[in-house]
């Protein structure tokens, strides 16, 4: 009877150490949500109301580093250094300017993965229309570097690489 319940227990605790192992998220999976987190706070519909807006900026922040520096393309203005909560700041205008906002990442390409940082290639998709009609579009391909920090991936670089 002995032999049974050890075998047992065994066989169970292989079971469940194979099922977390194979469930449990990689780190490029963690990396990919943080790109989804950002979008669906950046996007903004013309049925949002200034309750989401206020919610959108009070996550806003804890998806990037303390500094994060942006190396734009066509958009000399927004090219520099910025503390995470100057972006908020920056976005939260962003925010009550525009209509709607979309911001989308696809093909998703690690360059380089390791315990501290991460470099993606990324496809962005940026679309916003004004409160007075006229529209901004943006479709470029970007680095972008994540730093682990306290045990989270957070942005901390993305640099316009071509059209």
């Amino acid at each position: 009877m002995s032999k049974r319940i050890i075998l047992g227990t065994v066989l169970l605790m292989v079971t469940v150490f194979s099922l977390l192992w194979f469930f449990w998220p990689s780190e490029e999976d963690r990396i990919r949500v943080q790109f989804d987190e950002l979008s669906g706070l950046v996007s903004k519909t013309e049925d949002s109301s200034p309750i989401s807006d206020a919610l959108s900026l009070k996550n806003f922040s804890s998806l990037f580093c303390e500094e994060i520096v942006l190396e734009t393309g066509n958009s000399s203005r927004l090219k520099g250094k910025y503390t995470n909560q100057a972006l908020v700041r920056n976005y939260g205008r962003l925010r009550a300017y525009a209509k709607t906002i979309d911001l989308r990442f696809e093909v998703l390409e690690f360059v380089s993965l390791d315990h501290e940082g991460a470099k993606v290639s990324v496809r962005v998709f940026a679309r916003a229309t004004e409160k007075r009609g006229k529209e901004h579009h943006e479709d470029f391909q970007a680095e972008v570097l994540l730093r682990k920090r306290e045990g989270e991936w957070r942005f901390a670089t993305f640099t316009y690489t071509a059209p």
